[in-house]
């Protein structure tokens, strides 16, 4: 058994069912041994677009993702994917071919060192130099993968190392891999929460990755505390009064009170971004960097990464384990006032967003939002990066999608369409309608994928809001740049007719009346393409 034999052997053990990628010369060892498993290979047209895949498919499944590229080029467009999963701390195995070893650094033909080029946008990159090694890598990534899904694990194999046979070798996995948590404060968590009088949940995406949310919702409902959440953890307990919102940059102001006046922070698997911190509160220095030293307020963090651990108790740990500890006690809460939850209810001002009601002609891009949200408000929306991104989030709240998908932290345009069919797939036995929801600017980024929609007839409904320009950009050369105007008008295809080609239906509306009914006339069992003229509009930008 050669080490692609063997690698491919630990992704079946693994229940990896797809993997996302595109051929190339030095990683075909890999697609020889694919070709006779039961894994799924799904052909992107792009390497970009099979990372934002496996991101996505990550993310709906709540399992790591897999992609794989060969060398040099084919590695190398890897990167923005790669980093946009970094950001976001989406578990994910990436396997890159690379040249043999013998040629190496020796300028030959599409040499480059991955390993270095990757080390800073991975959790952890390996760079193995023959086959024993790079099996041990292999079962270490997923073991990795399993225990601290923290982010994408990289593993480069160059041509020679994945053609080298290995006979019947096994190994110990715990001996290769074990994570050293560490639950000693436990105790010191559950009195600072028994003796919390305006306590507050921090509900992070940590609670996803690590299968927490049921002991999450028993945890909220047995001990009656409030809860905010992050970009990525929107309505985690669907219709709870214990929901504040979103909290941070465009969280509501209920959630950002609350924030800024409990007594205890209880932090669940969030990463504490600035952009989670920026309440108006006075967990940021002047500087804009992250201060709980100076705060009234305690904090318990609770994070299988040890990076954002820097609060009055800090466990290291599964926060799956830790809720589990918690819950075995049924109620801690004992001296919560009566009057937090009426305190924090008397700030509940929701945001008023502009122009709902408008009936111009072409339709505002948050008038055709608000209608998708409302009609498709228990399928899954995949959001691409964008003007939109702002309305989608906004609307979100109000309409309580629970199902929101997007790159929170890097925001590249052109995610949108690939990962949504990363979505597509990873939901296909739950028959999910996908709704993705792009600017005419970010759709055309990875537009190729539309191959791939088509050759694997996903249900999705590709959403194009089509102003003809990069709106965010136009924005902000008005608003900060002299009203400056420049490189930010699109002269855009015929949208619909480039669907056709691929062998996708759609239509173009403008306004309210269209688009209602064309959503009503969709068939919801194949790709379809709206493309919505919508007009001018500035996004809030506070």
């Amino acid at each position: 058994m050669n080490v692609a034999e063997f690698l491919v052997k630990i992704l079946e053990e693994a229940n990896v069912e797809h993997i996302f990628g595109h051929p190339g010369e030095q990683i075909l060892p890999f697609y020889l041994a694919l070709d006779d498993s039961n894994i799924e290979h799904v052909l992107m047209r792009h390497e970009q677009g099979s990372i934002h895949a496996a991101d996505g498919y990550a993310r709906a499944s709540a399992k790591f993702g897999v992609c794989v590229s060969t060398a040099g080029p084919g590695a190398l467009n890897l990167t923005m994917g790669l980093a946009t999963a970094f950001k976001d701390s989406i578990p994910m195995l990436v396997i890159t071919g690379d040249n043999s070893i013998s040629s190496k650094f020796k300028d030959r033909f599409q040499d480059i060192d991955i390993h270095s080029v990757f080390k800073s946008i991975t959790f952890k990159s390996f760079n193995p130099v023959d086959g024993k090694s790079a099996v041990m890598n292999i079962v270490e990534s997923i073991e990795i993968l399993k225990n601290e899904p923290k982010g994408p694990v990289h593993i480069n194999l160059p041509k020679n190392i994945l053609l080298e046979d290995i006979g019947d070798f096994s190994l110990d996995k715990k001996a290769i891999y074990s994570p050293d948590f560490n639950y000693n404060q436990l105790d010191d968590a559950i009195n600072e929460i028994k003796s919390a009088k305006k306590p507050l949940i921090l509900a992070g995406a940590g609670i996803f990755w690590g299968n927490a949310l049921d002991e999450f919702k028993r945890f909220v409902e047995t001990n009656e505390i409030p809860f905010v959440h992050t970009y990525h953890t929107k309505s985690l307990i669907k219709g709870s009064k214990m929901d504040l919102g979103l909290v941070g940059i465009r969280g509501t102001k209920m959630a950002n009170y609350a924030f800024n006046n409990a007594d205890l922070l209880i932090i669940l698997g969030s990463k504490l971004s600035e952009r989670t911190l920026d309440t108006g509160g006075n967990f940021l220095d002047k500087n804009g960097l992250i201060d709980f030293k100076n705060s009234k307020t305690k904090c318990i963090n609770i994070n299988i990464d040890k990076v954002p651990l820097f609060c009055d108790i800090n466990i290291y740990g599964d926060v799956n384990f830790v809720l589990k500890d918690f819950n075995s006690l049924n109620k801690i809460t004992n001296s919560i006032d009566d009057s937090w939850l009426d305190e924090i209810e008397n700030h509940n001002d929701k945001f008023i967003i502009e122009g709902l009601n408008s009936e111009t002609i072409p339709i505002k891009p948050q008038v055709a939002i608000k209608i998708i949200l409302e009609f498709f408000k228990d399928n899954y929306i995949v959001n691409d990066a964008g003007a939109h991104t702002t309305w989608v989030n906004l609307l979100s709240e109000v309409y309580s999608n629970e199902k929101l998908i997007f790159s929170g932290a890097m925001a590249p345009m052109g995610y949108g369409l690939p990962a949504s069919c990363g979505v597509s797939i990873a939901l296909a036995k739950n028959n999910e309608r996908i709704v993705l929801i792009n600017g005419d600017g970010g759709f055309q980024m990875n537009i190729q994928e539309l191959a791939t929609v088509a050759s694997k007839n996903l249900p999705i409904l590709i959403v194009v809001l089509n102003n003809s320009q990069l709106g965010i950009i136009r924005q902000w050369q008005e608003q900060y740049y002299d009203n400056l105007r420049y490189n930010v008008d699109l002269e855009n295809p015929d949208f619909i007719s480039l669907a056709n080609a691929y062998g996708i239906e759609g239509e173009t509306v403008n306004s309210k009346k269209g688009l209602k009914l064309a959503i009503n006339n969709l068939k919801l069992d194949k790709p379809y393409l709206l493309e919505i003229l919508v007009d001018e509009e500035n996004i809030p930008l506070s």
